[in-house]
């Protein structure tokens, strides 16, 4: 199943830096850009896959406005974009990845938040398509239709689970609300035994 392309808003002060980041993000999928956090909020809704957020894109603590776009009711992944010397500290649950300011860094994150969205929408259509087929009792042509739609969603979301490690599959499964890895009893995260909202520096 080729990658799907998505739709990232990238969020940042500076518009110079904010448009080299989207520029290097273009390739894989939509990219819309916001300057300020008004401008973010703006820019949300149920169509975006991923939101990258500089992090210093407000005066003082970030978290105020996280929470805020995680608030609303649409359904995204959420990353926080850092310079090698600026601030790394996001004190709310509600980040699901923290970068370095570097555009092959970035366009990494970005690619991973986008597989985690894609398979959340998946498992989405999919619980969609159960309910509505075992609320069919002897419409034949019907229940054949959904099983076809079914056995696809399936196959589709192996591959898209195939692509992600388990914690990250089964965090991108839960509501926004659900995803404070903390709160799950044991305080275990990912397989290495980091937090989910750790830096990915990778490049």
């Amino acid at each position: 199943m080729p990658p799907a392309r998505h739709l990232v808003v990238v969020a940042g002060a500076e518009p110079a830096a904010t448009d080299a980041l989207a520029s290097a993000l273009r390739d894989d999928g939509t990219v819309r850009t916001a300057y300020s956090a008004d401008a973010l909020r703006e820019s949300l809704d149920e169509e975006v896959d991923v939101v990258l957020v500089d992090a210093e894109l407000v005066d003082g603590s970030i978290d105020s406005l996280l929470t805020d776009v995680r608030a609303r009711e649409f359904d995204c992944q959420v990353g926080v974009s850092v310079s090698d010397s600026g601030r790394t500290a996001v004190e709310t649950d509600t980040v699901d990845a923290v970068v370095r300011r570097d555009p092959v860094a970035v366009r990494e994150t970005v690619q991973w938040l986008a597989a985690r969205a894609r398979y959340r929408a998946g498992l989405e259509e999919f619980y969609d398509l159960a309910e509505r087929r075992a609320a069919l009792a002897d419409e034949e042509d019907a229940l054949d239709r959904l099983d076809r739609q079914l056995d696809r969603l399936r196959h589709d979301l192996a591959e898209m689970f195939d692509g992600l490690d388990d914690t990250s599959a089964f965090d991108a499964a839960l509501a926004p609300e659900e995803r404070d890895l903390d709160s799950r009893g044991d305080g275990d995260a990912s397989a290495d035994g980091s937090n989910e909202r750790t830096e990915r520096d990778d490049t």
